[in-house]
């Protein structure tokens, strides 16, 4: 009896279900955007839109202390001829101390004259000559500082500046008072807003100029930043720190102050050598890597680089050609 019960019991207890596995999930593959390395050229350039501007300026001032303006005839970017007269200083006077002396100049020419007429003494006749050549001494000198109280220009060009002074203020000796550029000789300037493109530039460099789709010739360097003398750094350095200058063979062409032109300066290139995209190019520090795809694995490697432009870099070491690099 207690052997049929030990059997029903075991039959009322409920069934074991079985456990199953959990699926396999495969990781998902991680795709990357790649280049491989390749040979070719490179070539590092600057390129932009200069303006023609004068290549010499002249300041002008007044060599005399305590002079007041008297006249201004002119202002910035006004075109003169040479010899036209730009400022006047008041000279007091001085016009009417000329009229006097050549009077008295006149009579005493006269008075020689006539001393010769008459036979006088030879002691009479050689003081008034020297009265006579006296007179005239003092009527140049009285001549000399009308025409330095005129300010006229040296050259035909444009005036660049002029002084902010008001007609009867005083100007100091041989403060500037106006400014002529000279428009017969003009030259490229090309200003930067990153002044570190023109750090490659050296004076001498080849510079290829074209307006309007034609090519002009001889196009070179001729001052960087590096190289600002330090007169003209005096009158804009701001503008000169951030500037390079090229001169243009322009016999045959006529340029106006304020044209543009396009220019391109080839700064280095090289022949087959092995080439990344720059946007492959990683760095960290004074260290410059890359992420290289190797088996679907993802790895980095120091490389030394060469010529960057502005869309390739050139390697020297840690790569070899066909390597996949994964871009940024």
């Amino acid at each position: 009896m207690t052997f049929l019960l030990s059997l029903t019991a075991c039959s009322l207890l409920p069934k074991e279900e079985q456990v199953l596995a959990p699926p396999l999930v495969e990781p998902a593959t991680v795709e990357y955007d790649v280049a491989e390395v390749q040979s070719g050229a490179i070539i590092k350039r600057l390129t932009g839109t200069a303006n023609f501007i004068p290549v010499s300026s002249e300041n002008l001032f007044y060599q005399q202390s305590g002079g007041r303006l008297d006249m201004i005839h002119v202002s910035e970017s006004d075109s003169v001829k040479k010899g036209d007269t730009l400022i006047e200083i008041d000279s007091g006077n001085i016009k009417d101390d000329i009229q006097q002396l050549e009077i008295d100049f006149q009579k005493a020419d006269l008075r020689v004259q006539q001393l010769v007429e008459q036979k006088s003494d030879k002691y009479s006749i050689e003081i008034a000559k020297l009265d006579k050549q006296g007179l005239g001494l003092r009527l140049s000198q009285l001549r000399e500082q009308l025409a330095a109280s005129k300010i006229v220009a040296p050259m035909d060009g444009i005036v660049t500046f002029v002084t902010d002074r008001k007609i009867g203020e005083t100007v100091e000796a041989f403060e500037s008072i106006v400014r002529v550029a000279d428009t017969t000789k003009l030259q490229l300037l090309y200003s930067a807003i990153n002044t570190g493109v023109l750090d490659e530039i050296v004076v001498g460099m080849t510079v290829n100029v074209s307006m309007e789709g034609k090519q002009m010739q001889g196009g070179e360097v001729v001052q960087t930043p590096e190289d600002i003398p330090e007169d003209v750094a005096a009158t804009d350095s701001d503008l000169y720190d951030s500037s390079i200058l090229i001169r243009v063979d322009l016999e045959s062409t006529e340029i106006e102050v304020g044209q543009n032109a396009e220019i391109e300066v080839v700064i280095a290139k090289k022949e087959d050598t092995l080439l990344i995209p720059k946007n492959g190019l990683r760095t960290s520090g004074a260290r410059n890597y890359v992420q290289i795809l190797v088996d679907n694995t993802k790895r980095e490697v120091d490389i030394e680089t060469g010529i960057i432009s502005t869309t390739q870099v050139e390697v020297l070491k840690g790569l070899d050609e066909g390597d996949k690099v994964i871009l940024k």
